[in-house]
């Protein structure tokens, strides 16, 4: 089955979910990273993505927005909108199985490839390595973000972050005040505030991408507001969106 196809269907058991996060994560591991995202300034046009849900006739839908950010300029550059319906339930770890088809809608109406995909979920914190982000740039061979804004897996000390731009805790799948020297600990991303005063998000690499541009990244497209104003934006014009359907 080609990898479009696998990757971006909306009915799945979650036994099956599971299967092909393990089947992809192992095949992302033996990519070359010669072809990552290695410098900011490899990267002109972002696009944020986020879904609102409403409820019609005992149905679920989803409101998808895709927002184009010109990271030169640092404006938004378009925004584009999908409508469905969803028709997998929500169960922590498989957010990918429920909106990404959708997302991967919205995104295909974009006249040009943007050069980065920004999703509000996880990318590599998560207990297959296989979150949103991770799943939506693998199925559109984009390179992608996690931005979350409620922890998950791993170690972090995020609670104890002053609430300064750029300030960040490090993000680890074993707790690091336990020493064990047989199993290496792995970095799964940063818990790091993106603006003053504000509660930190979770970043973490999604698809070809090094978390150090991440980082850089989130910090350069954040101004006024918690989330990277593409992400802001997504979320605030999907949710305007949905008062044309209900």
């Amino acid at each position: 089955m080609p990898i479009v196809q696998e990757l971006l269907r909306d009915n799945y058991s979650f036994e099956e979910a599971e299967t092909i996060q393990i089947k992809y994560q192992n095949l992302i591991k033996q990519l070359p990273e010669n072809n990552y995202v290695s410098t900011i300034e490899a990267i002109n046009t972002i696009v944020g993505v986020d879904i609102s849900y409403y409820k019609k006739e005992n149905f679920e839908y989803g409101v998808a927005c895709a927002v184009v950010w010109n990271l030169k300029h640092k404006r938004e550059e378009s925004h584009y909108f999908s409508n469905d319906l969803i028709k997998i339930p929500y169960k922590p770890g498989f957010l990918g199985f429920r909106e990404c088809k959708i997302l991967a809608h919205v995104i295909s109406k974009i006249p040009k490839r943007p050069d980065l995909i920004m999703c509000d979920g996880h990318g590599r914190i998560h207990p297959r390595r296989f979150g949103e982000a991770v799943h939506l740039g693998y199925a559109l061979n984009i390179s992608s973000i996690g931005i979350a804004k409620n922890p998950f897996v791993g170690y972090a000390d995020w609670q104890k972050i002053e609430k300064i731009k750029g300030n960040k805790s490090l993000i680890w799948s074993k707790d690091p005040k336990i020493k064990n020297e047989e199993q290496s600990n792995e970095l799964l991303g940063y818990a790091v505030c993106l603006n003053f005063g504000l509660k930190p998000v979770f970043i973490s690499e999604g698809y070809k991408i090094k978390l150090d541009i991440a980082l850089k990244v989130c910090l350069d497209t954040t101004i006024d507001h918690r989330q990277p104003e593409p992400l802001f934006l997504a979320n605030l014009l999907s949710r305007k969106e949905i008062n044309n359907y209900i």
